[in-house]
């Protein structure tokens, strides 16, 4: 379920500016998903010829297992 708290996303926002080449933009968003585990979830190119690349990753909460109460 979406409203589930196990289900929670981070978001990461990486913009390219329009004199910049897209293959600069293209290696951190590979870099990004390769190594931090991040998704690309939805890319925006607009007029002037900037870009912004939205990417996600799941929030993996840790539960003790250990009770130590002093």
């Amino acid at each position: 379920m979406p409203g589930d708290p196990g289900h929670r996303f981070e978001y990461l926002v990486i913009t390219a500016r329009p004199g910049e080449h897209r293959s600069v933009a293209r290696a951190a968003v590979r870099e990004h998903s390769e190594y931090g585990k991040w998704e690309l979830v939805r890319t925006c190119l607009y007029e002037g010829g900037g870009q912004k690349y939205w990417m996600r990753r799941r929030i993996m909460r840790v539960k003790p297992t250990l009770d130590i109460r002093a």
